[in-house]
């Protein structure tokens, strides 16, 4: 008995030193608030409700190999506060990381989050208030560029920090939904063509030191399902972005976006610009955000499909953790145009059809842990 005891003893100090290794971190935040959503046109009733802002519950793993090496992973859920449902998750892989990068299989945030991630976001507003999400990340008639959200089957690379410059590197074996599973991972047999051609990939190049935020990011996804007869639409896209923060708070940036929908039909090919100007003032606890964005008309449309958004907006932080505010956004359609709001599918908003505007009145606030 005693021996077993002392084996027991032994066994418990052998494996503390191991476990010491591993690093697992809880995290997430709780973003909801009230909504006064409106499609202005006639005919549209006024649509009320609480709604969830992608509250998520994140777990973050880092596991030292030895050798300047790190294992690490991260899983992020997400559940909805406002009706209790579960939704499907956030950024989330499994890599190793070194002194050369960090390397990523998995699920993330590529291209279409490269303008929030250089010149940020508001700290308590609605997903709709992220004009940079929305018109920008829409190519034609509400076609999203990089699915406007994380894309699937990643394979990516960031490079470590050289004197403020960053990179990334990624590509998707299935970037989008194919026709049967999605989104389609090769299955050659699902559908005719060839449901295993599709793929995507991406590259960004950053720069941040001091004041001063720039960078570029490209995109290219091809289709799945491709072959003989099949109509496809491949998507290209260019971000440039650009900010500068002044000692006194005030913030300014620029966006510009071109993107196109290609086609492999007579159709031809919709390409079109936009741009994007942020402007925020922080003060204490305060901060002010002014948004305007602009899309032009898609070549190859018969009709004025481009739009302008604008968005205003103040939020108070409690503390590092918790903030409120209040948001109006607004949405202005040319008579061919049907931009939405990002993410409005999430709350349950109505989409528009062409020529329609919608309008958002939110108060709502973020406490993140």
């Amino acid at each position: 008995m005693q021996k077993k005891l002392i084996a027991a003893a032994v066994a418990g100090l052998i494996a503390v030193p191991a476990l010491a290794q591993t690093n697992v971190t809880i995290s997430g935040n709780i973003r909801a608030g009230w909504e006064s959503y409106k499609i202005t046109a006639s005919g549209h009733d006024n649509e009320s409700r609480v709604s969830d802002q992608s509250s998520g519950l994140r777990f973050n793993v880092v596991e030292d190999l030895g050798g300047g090496l790190k294992a690490w992973a991260q899983l992020d859920y997400r559940g909805a506060v406002d009706t209790g449902s579960l939704g499907n998750t956030g950024n989330s892989g499994v890599g190793f990381m070194g002194n050369w990068g960090k390397f990523t299989i998995g699920r993330w945030d590529v291209h279409y989050n490269e303008t929030a991630a250089l010149l940020g976001a508001n700290r308590a507003g609605s997903l709709q208030t992220f004009l940079h999400h929305g018109l920008l990340s829409q190519a034609h008639t509400g076609a999203s560029i990089a699915n406007a959200t994380r894309t699937p089957n990643v394979l990516m690379w960031d490079s470590p920090n050289w004197n403020g410059f960053t990179g990334r590197l990624a590509y998707s074996s299935a970037w989008a939904a194919g026709p049967a599973p999605a989104p389609n991972e090769g299955n050659s047999t699902a559908a005719a063509g060839n449901p295993g051609a599709g793929y995507a990939w991406t590259g960004a190049i950053r720069y941040q030191n001091g004041p001063w935020a720039a960078g570029y990011s490209y995109w290219r996804g091809d289709q799945e399902a491709r072959g003989a007869g099949i109509n496809t639409v491949d998507q290209r896209g260019h971000r440039l972005n650009l900010g500068y923060t002044f000692a006194m708070g005030l913030k300014l940036g620029f966006a510009y976006d071109r993107s196109s929908l290609e086609r492999n039909n007579n159709l031809g090919d919709n390409r079109r610009s936009a741009w994007y100007l942020p402007v925020s003032y922080s003060w204490g606890p305060h901060a002010a955000y002014f948004q305007y964005a602009r899309a032009g008309d898609a070549t190859n449309t018969a009709t004025n499909t481009g739009a302008n958004a604008w968005s205003v907006g103040y939020d108070y932080a409690f503390s590092k953790r918790t903030s409120a505010g209040i948001f109006y956004t607004k949405l202005n359609n040319n008579n061919g145009g049907s931009y939405d709001l990002f993410a409005i599918a999430a709350n349950g908003a109505t989409n528009t059809v062409a020529g329609e505007g919608v309008r958002q009145l939110y108060i709502g606030m973020n406490h993140a842990f």
